[in-house]
């Protein structure tokens, strides 16, 4: 461009800009007159507080537009998709498939055009004329968009009647099925204990009395405790007693190749009895020579007679019951012989001479009473045990829940994407894969709590745990996916029962002995928690393998039956789910 042509350029700038009067360096405030007409200082830019009421009438009148086409009625609550609707397994899909198409859309949809300037200057001219001949219209009050969008009622309004009735009787329906869940979780659970006092006597308890008689002495002790086992009433509702006298104890315990304290303990370990109170062998014989003696170091208190347990066997069961019973069975004992003459039956095996001897030499052999001395073959002392015990299953069939829940989604959208053998196929892979990193935090956990887990295996018993929760997690959660899918079916807000009713008929059979329970919780002995249980004693406290098979079968079985049924659950669920949308099309 020459110089003269950019002269020439200039001065034709100029030119327009003295042309355009309205157009200022600075704009001052001009007061708004309606009935007057408007010059060229009036087109400045509308006030922010008019900008955002602008902005908030456009909001609502597209709200406005958007909600005519929609059912807001009460009847729409119930016809949406609980799926779509708590899952957004639409938007997931479609994020996951078509995100690329919608941002291209978003980004046209948002991208501004660049200013040119050229539209304003052209029109400049032909907008101040008009501004100049025509008078602004007087302004007119905006409707509310939101009182028309939305029509408020009082709740006792006549036109809010038939909704009024709806709700109440849904509040009525909600409350029915509130009321029989958790009636029926309370009676599952507070059921367990009813009257469990009068059960004891079914808990099986052995009395073995060793001792014999011996040329002329008879067996004093024996006959005694035998006694006082069979003859007090009190004693008869504490349990279900088996005597066992030193013929039948010798005979089993030759059978086994053991001795008869050798036999006593056996029966103890492979659980034929909760507890037993046994009498030594020759427990007379012992303590008459001793008087004779006059000994000085025989204890007629601990040698005598022992009350045998394993508290390992059953955590719970033995602190809580058997103890409680063996205690109450000991005081029951304190005041029973010393009216039975059990000492003074003793001094009349001795003459006069030996009497005076005793009783000057070793006064302690008859002035303190024999009793049983406590016995615990099994004993758990490290006090964290208590929470593993206790709620440590209930831990894992909750986040075996929370992780159905957790992939709900991803399973959703699998399904969308999968054909249906497939689908089933890598959610059942997925699936287990998932219990086994979770029973590994399980068992991970409990280690870092400083539990021993070589109580029964070995340094191998951190894997044979391991796969005990393993089992657990994989037979609770087939059940809890089936009765999830089954609930959201029916009626969505079920869910919280399925977690409510599997916690509760998991730890109903596990916190006492099946045998102080009422008959029906003998369903315990088919449920995951239990076996679970058993199998985690026998590898922490080295209780008897014997159950070990049944209870590893018990959970297998689950896991067969439940994975089993899974696809004929899906079909259920497809076969429901169009028949609610051919009703749906139908009714449209």
């Amino acid at each position: 461009m020459t110089e003269h042509q950019r002269q020439t350029q200039g001065e034709d700038i100029l030119s327009e800009t003295s042309s355009a009067p309205h157009l200022s360096r600075e704009e001052s405030p001009v007061s708004y007159n309606p009935t007057g007409n408007t010059n060229a200082n009036n087109t400045q830019r509308p006030s922010i507080g008019r900008r955002l009421s602008s902005a908030a009438s456009g909001f609502f009148s597209a709200k406005s537009r958007q909600e005519e086409g929609d059912d807001d009625s009460y009847d729409a609550l119930h016809n949406e998709d609980v799926h779509e609707s708590m899952y957004a397994t639409e938007q997931l899909s479609r994020a996951l498939t078509d995100r690329k198409l919608d941002e291209e859309e978003d980004d046209e949809d948002e991208t501004p055009e660049v200013y040119s300037g050229k539209r304003e200057d052209a029109s400049a001219g032909t907008s101040d004329e008009q501004q100049q001949q025509q008078p602004r219209p007087p302004p007119t009050r905006r409707r509310s968009s939101v009182s028309s969008s939305i029509q408020k009622y009082k709740f006792w309004d006549k036109d809010f009647k038939q909704e009024r009735t709806k709700i109440l009787t849904q509040f009525l329906i909600n409350y029915v099925f509130l009321i029989i869940g958790f009636t029926g979780v309370l009676c599952i659970y507070t059921g367990s204990y009813y009257q469990r006092d009068t059960r004891f006597k079914n808990l099986k308890m052995g009395v073995f009395i060793a001792d014999q008689n011996v040329g002329d002495l008879p067996n004093i002790v024996g006959q005694t405790i035998e006694y006082f086992f069979t003859n007090v009433s009190t004693v008869q509702a504490a349990g279900d007693f088996h005597i066992w006298n030193h013929t039948t104890l010798a005979d089993v315990a030759a059978s086994h190749n053991n001795t008869i304290t050798e036999e006593v303990y056996r029966q103890i370990h492979h659980q034929k009895f909760w507890a037993a109170f046994y009498v030594h062998e020759n427990a007379t014989l012992d303590w008459y020579q001793a008087m004779v003696t006059q000994s000085q170091t025989f204890n007629p208190v601990q040698s005598l007679m022992e009350a045998v347990y394993e508290t390992g066997r059953d955590f719970n069961g033995v602190n809580v019951y058997i103890v409680s019973i063996i205690n109450q069975l000991l005081q029951g004992y304190n005041e029973f012989i010393p009216q039975s003459g059990l000492v003074g039956h003793m001094l009349e095996t001795l003459n006069s001479t030996q009497v005076l001897g005793v009783i000057n030499n070793a006064p302690q052999l008859v002035t303190v009473i024999p009793t049983f001395a406590i016995n615990d073959l099994i004993p758990v002392t490290n006090p964290v045990f208590a929470a593993t015990m206790q709620l440590g299953g209930i831990y894992i069939v909750v986040m075996t829940f929370f992780l159905q829940v957790f992939c709900f989604r991803i399973n959703m959208y699998l399904a969308s994407k999968l054909s249906g053998g497939q689908f089933i196929l890598s959610k059942l892979l997925t699936t287990q894969v998932s219990y086994l990193f979770i029973s590994l935090a399980f068992i991970v956990l409990n280690t870092a709590f400083q539990l021993p887990f070589s109580g029964a295996f070995g340094h191998s018993g951190f894997l044979v745990i391991w796969m005990f929760a393993f089992l657990l997690m994989s037979s609770i959660g087939s059940i809890i996916e089936i009765l999830v899918l089954v609930a959201f079916a029916l009626k969505p807000p079920l869910l919280g029962f399925v977690l409510l009713y599997m916690v509760v008929l998991n730890i109903s059979p596990v916190l006492a002995p099946i045998a102080l329970c009422p008959s029906f919780y003998r369903y315990g002995y088919a449920m995951p928690l239990k076996n679970f249980y058993d199998l985690v004693q026998v590898a922490y406290f080295d209780s008897w393998k014997g159950m070990m098979g049944r209870n590893i079968g018990v959970l297998i079985a689950w896991i067969v039956v439940t994975n089993a049924m899974m696809p004929f659950v899906f079909k259920w669920l497809a076969k429901a789910k169009a028949k609610k949308e051919a009703k749906a099309k139908a009714e449209k």
